[in-house]
């Protein structure tokens, strides 16, 4: 078998090892079933291709328990890291944050998860792969093929459908910011409340502010800020469609947060909370 087929079949037992590890710990720490990861499949990639860092760069040091462990722990430390980097770059999210872990770098990598990652690879090298190997070779060539065939398409339809839930997401806080500065402007002609007690009700509620603006405007008879509420409105119900894939992200990553400003985070943190409360 050729090293790319070899290495493509280990990314993805790996991707899914990574993934029942991961979904185990996250649902004991929140009580109930959680399907980690940042795909819809049993497979979290980022520990397929950590896995593959390992056996490249530690496998040839495996005689040295203490020469796998320092090796492993930065490699992967520098993946998680680069890994953090591009998610937040590509989704405008920052989808994990260790900034109250000691010894972290930018809340991207923390000496604690370092630590483990690099007892994880002396597991890997000295025990898990070998492991691996010896069963691999044992099983049909035909079936692998077909499976990794199978999983790799699996994996981009996967990739798609994630993509585009997480562009939607996107959408929805730029709508929500968009609406809330609508509200805004209403607002300033009713002066329903003060400055910043509008501001604190509106962070809590901009639905239930919407409500009392267009009660406020019918009793002035302005149709066109009625008709601007109600566009408003439904806006508001658009948010809350085709919120699947959302929950289940936000419930993998419950400390997810906007990479933009104070703001838009604040945005952010309310779709979420809005689309995990969706149909509970």
């Amino acid at each position: 078998m050729s090293i790319v087929y070899n290495y493509m079949l280990y990314f993805f037992i790996y991707s899914f090892l990574g993934w029942v590890c991961e979904s185990i710990y996250c649902s004991c720490l929140q009580k109930k079933i959680i399907n980690r990861g940042f795909l819809n499949g049993p497979v979290c990639p980022v520990y397929g291709v950590g896995a593959l860092i390992i056996i490249r760069g530690c496998w040839s040091y495996r005689d040295s328990m203490i020469a796998v462990f320092i090796s492993g722990m930065v490699l992967t430390s520098l993946l998680e890291y680069i890994t953090s980097d591009i998610l937040e770059k590509l989704f405008h999210a920052k989808w994990w944050d260790y900034s109250n872990h000691k010894c972290n770098i930018n809340g991207r990598v923390c000496l604690l998860n370092s630590t483990m990652f690099g007892f994880m690879s002396v597991f890997v090298i000295e025990f898990l792969h070998p492991f691996i190997i010896s069963k691999l070779d044992m099983m049909n060539i035909t079936v692998l093929y077909v499976f990794l065939i199978l999983a790799i398409i699996a994996m981009i339809v996967d990739l798609i459908i994630t993509a585009k839930a997480l562009d939607s997401l996107t959408i929805k806080v730029d709508s929500l910011t968009a609406i809330v500065d609508d509200m805004k402007k209403i607002h300033s002609k009713f002066k329903l409340y003060e400055d910043e007690e509008f501001l604190r009700r509106l962070k809590k509620s901009p639905e239930e502010v919407a409500q009392k603006l267009k009660i406020a405007s019918s009793k002035y008879g302005d149709l066109d800020i009625q008709e601007k509420i109600d566009e408003i409105q439904l806006k508001f119900s658009a948010l809350k469609q085709k919120a699947i894939i959302h929950r289940r992200l936000f419930n993998a990553f419950p400390n997810m947060r906007s990479a933009g400003t104070k703001k838009r985070d604040a945005h952010f943190q309310y779709i979420k909370k809005m689309l995990k409360e969706k149909n509970r």
